[in-house]
């Protein structure tokens, strides 16, 4: 029995000596792992432990001025961040009074001798009405940090009464955002050009030649004057003229010497190709007909099995 209570002390003395290491692990955290992981906290918003993290490393290494200023940083960043959830919530309270005015209004209406429906209503316009400065001086202040929260505030606001500060910070807005969309689609468009480049080059590399001209045509309809475009339907082009001579060469001789089917097989492969190339168009129907002439007459001077 005597053995119980000197093991309870030997791990009560053991947890004792483990704490004092554990704190002394935690001191000896190096700046660049402090700044770290507060910058990785930044990021996850956890404003608060990085703060925290940020006091430590302060008292850990006194001389050096990085974790004040970054602390610095972060704790305004941390206000401005609690002071655009306030006016979220502002705008958010704001938009549910728009809503239920007209519907209170109508039954307050419905029922005229009702004080309290009748009270209700007198206290959510005033509400509104004393939310006014409120709601623009949201949109001042988040006029450029979150313009979207600054518009839906400075849109309540004036549905309250018109104010020309308010207009114009709204027209700002309104103006900034058809820039944003204008870039954004210049953006989209560039991609665009960019990838129809990209790809009428693999054609091209593939021997698909006339699929590349049918990429570049996108192209230059986005972008007329696109010297890369120009340069490469050029070159594809002599390329395509000088194949099809050759493929147009090929066939001929074929077709002088009698062997139709050859002449026409090349000739459809140029077609394949060019689908719009005349020449080919003209002595591939030539040749079928010729063709079908012979073919038609040797089936009439075949013997018959009564013959």
């Amino acid at each position: 029995m005597r053995l119980l209570p000197l093991l309870l002390t030997m791990v009560l003395l053991a947890g004792c000596s483990i704490l004092p290491l554990q704190e002394h692990k935690k001191e000896l955290l190096s700046l660049t792992e402090s700044l770290q992981q507060a910058e990785q906290l930044r990021r996850e918003k956890r404003y608060s432990e990085a703060g925290q993290l940020l006091t430590q490393a302060q008292k850990n290494h006194p001389d050096n001025p990085e974790p004040a200023v970054l602390l610095k940083q972060i704790l305004a960043e941390q206000q401005r961040h609690r002071q655009l959830i306030e006016d979220k919530l502002l705008a958010a309270r704001l938009t549910l009074i728009q809503q239920q005015r007209p519907l209170l209004a109508q039954l307050a209406n419905s029922k005229a001798d009702d004080v309290m429906l009748r009270s209700r209503l007198q206290q959510l316009n005033k509400t509104r009405l004393e939310s006014r400065s409120l709601l623009s001086r949201c949109g001042e202040r988040q006029l450029k940090n979150a313009p979207a929260t600054a518009e839906k505030c400075l849109r309540l606001a004036l549905a309250i009464e018109e104010q020309k500060s308010d207009r114009k910070r709204l027209t700002q807005i309104e103006r900034s955002r058809v820039r944003s969309e204008k870039k954004a689609r210049q953006k989209k468009r560039a991609a665009r050009i960019q990838q129809l480049l990209k790809q009428a080059q693999h054609k091209q590399a593939s021997g698909e030649r006339y699929s590349a001209l049918m990429l570049l045509e996108q192209l230059l309809e986005l972008a007329p004057g696109s010297t890369h475009a120009i340069h490469l339907k050029r070159e594809i082009q002599k390329e395509l003229e000088s194949h099809s001579q050759y493929l147009l060469t090929a066939g001929e001789t074929l077709y002088q010497r009698g062997e139709l089917e050859g002449a026409i097989a090349i000739w459809k492969t140029l077609l394949l190709l060019n689908p719009q190339h005349k020449q080919a168009l003209q002595k591939t129907e030539r040749a079928q007909r010729v063709l079908n002439n012979l073919q038609q007459l040797r089936h009439q001077q075949k013997p018959t099995a009564t013959d």
